[in-house]
């Protein structure tokens, strides 16, 4: 497709249900889980699948921002990253994520501006706000010797 990075695909994260509605993300061999509240029908385990997408948002912020302390030899113990997440309706879905880069007295105003560009400019931040093209392709697997 036109201006689509031509990266390639990176490794396939496989999800397999683990019961009920618990699932278990394989992620270049780490293994994520996944599970729904009780009033969902889970047994609150792990966070839901909705949630993680705020998780990587705001771990991408915390990233960004600490490296950027780091390369500049700017104290950032105690720095954090907090996030809200606002529902929204017809389809269901996330309407709004608010996120606050809490720095440590530490760090000196003048970075400031520059730290609120670098927590807009991490990866995940970038493709909620220049969405992918997802497609989904159903298929069953092929039984063998039956």
């Amino acid at each position: 497709m036109a201006g689509e990075n031509t990266r390639g695909a990176r490794r396939p994260i496989v999800v397999t249900h683990e019961g009920g509605v618990r699932f278990a993300a394989d992620v270049r061999g780490h293994v994520v889980m996944t599970d729904q509240p009780e009033q969902g029908g889970g047994q609150d385990s792990a966070p839901m699948p909705l949630e993680m997408m705020g998780v990587a948002l705001a771990s991408c912020v915390a990233l960004y921002v600490q490296k950027f302390c780091e390369v500049r030899g700017i104290a950032h113990a105690g720095m954090r990253v907090e996030l809200d997440s606002f529902g929204a309706g017809d389809p269901n879905r996330v309407g709004a994520y608010e996120l606050r880069v809490v720095l440590p007295e530490a760090v000196p105003e003048r970075y400031r501006d520059a730290i609120d560009r670098v927590a807009r400019s991490c990866a995940v931040h970038n493709t909620l706000t220049h969405p992918p093209r997802v497609s989904v392709d159903v298929t069953a697997e092929a039984t063998v010797g039956v």
